[in-house]
């Protein structure tokens, strides 16, 4: 065997080596049918944390969900008495929207309540701050009118 042969085979043998090696590290970099994408953890949130109703008024709060599952279990605790809540998901996912409603006897003041949601096992509370107040007298035309007649000409 001549040196060319030699240096032909230790070539073929390197170049060998370098696939193998190549392939090996492609094999670990999401090559694999095996992929698991991350869990998707559940989140709650809406888009001011102070919510303002009137009494005797109502609000709408958008809710945005982050779910691992079309839909998510909704509640509320902590509303104070007088005030009560409803919530809607959307059809194609869990966010939705909550309406919050106010009688006219609903205690004016700041409160707390939780919204808390579950999905897939999961659980996520959103504490947020609800600010009943009285209604704004400026807009009522029967208040204005018993104020200052000389306002209704």
């Amino acid at each position: 065997m001549g040196p060319r042969h030699r240096l032909f085979r230790r070539h073929h043998l390197q170049s060998a080596l370098a696939v193998a090696a190549l392939l090996v590290v492609l094999s670990g970099c999401g090559g694999s049918r095996n992929y698991t994408p991350p869990p998707i953890i559940l989140t709650v949130s809406i888009s001011s944390p102070t919510i303002t109703v009137s009494q005797g008024g109502m609000t709408y709060v958008p809710v945005t969900i982050q779910a691992p599952t079309e839909s998510a279990t909704f509640s509320i605790i902590g509303l104070p008495g007088g005030v009560a809540a409803s919530y809607k998901e959307s059809e194609s996912n869990p966010s939705g929207l909550l309406t919050v409603m106010a009688s006219t006897q609903a205690m004016i003041g700041s409160y707390k309540p939780t919204i808390t949601v579950g999905s897939s096992g999961q659980t996520a509370s959103l504490v947020f701050t609800l600010v009943v107040v009285t209604p704004n007298k400026a807009n009522d035309r029967s208040e204005t009118d018993r104020v200052d007649p000389a306002l209704n000409r």
